[in-house]
């Protein structure tokens, strides 16, 4: 059974606070009552067998995906129908998918300048300085002015992890980021990544790389079916697992 987390909605240390998160997708409940609180600062990874439920629980922090029972708070911010509540919290929230989602028709650095202009109201200058600082920590600072059809998957996605941070997000989800990829461009993006979180961001990150979630997780989260089965850090989750089913699926997926 899932521990329910007794935090303050208020409460300062918390990036994330989620309480009796329902998600339905007609009579198929795809979030079962998901208790979770994301601290400040932490690298939570969420795992499990496909259809468990993983990238809908972070869909639904970003409304996405709208939640149909449960209250859901990011940064203090509740999450509601109200488009200024789904606004402001989506001005805290980075996120990364599966396919890059660049504009095909924008160069590297106009697909990270273009929400800090239009959302931010930053000055085009100022975009310009900030996307050249964030493709260079990426390290892709020598394409900005390529398009994304002349770039190779993985520097794609480290262009959509630009993206994101071009917004100064306070929180990072990632949805099986390196999935869509060859297997030799998934090193480069996962470095990306372990640098982030080594930088303090905070990362909520839907991954099967379970090297990555040994390195740089703080906590591991089971799910399956829609609820969170079993959660720990990495060292225990990966070496004692407490229930069959990660036991099961941890046998499936490490050889």
């Amino acid at each position: 059974m899932q521990q329910e987390r007794r935090v303050s909605l208020s409460d300062p240390a918390s990036m994330v606070i989620i309480e009796h998160l329902v998600k339905r997708f007609g009579s198929f409940n795809a979030l079962s009552g998901i208790n979770l609180t994301v601290a400040k600062g932490e690298k939570i990874v969420l795992c499990g067998p496909s259809g468990s439920g993983k990238s809908t629980l972070i869909r639904c922090i970003n409304h996405i995906e709208k939640h149909d029972a449960g209250r859901i708070v990011v940064d203090g911010i509740e999450l509601t129908d109200r488009i200024r509540d789904i606004n402001n919290v989506r001005s805290e929230v980075g996120m990364v998918f599966q396919s890059f989602n660049l504009f095909p028709h924008l160069s590297v650095i106009e697909n990270c300048m273009l929400a800090p202009m239009k959302v931010r109201g930053l000055a085009q200058a100022e975009a310009n300085d900030r996307a050249m600082v964030l493709l260079r920590k990426v390290r892709i600072h020598d394409q900005a002015k390529k398009y994304p059809a002349q770039l190779s998957g993985g520097q794609q996605q480290r262009v959509a992890i630009a993206r994101a941070l071009c917004m100064q997000p306070k929180i990072m989800l990632f949805d099986e980021p390196t999935s869509a990829l060859d297997p030799e461009m998934v090193k480069e993006v996962l470095e990306t990544m372990v640098e982030l979180a080594q930088d303090g961001m905070t990362m909520v990150c839907v991954t099967h790389e379970m090297g990555f979630a040994r390195e740089v997780a703080d906590r591991v989260i089971f799910m399956d079916r829609g609820s969170i089965v079993e959660e720990g850090d990495p060292r225990t989750f990966f070496r004692a697992p407490n229930t069959e089913r990660a036991k099961a699926f941890l046998n499936q997926i490490i050889h």
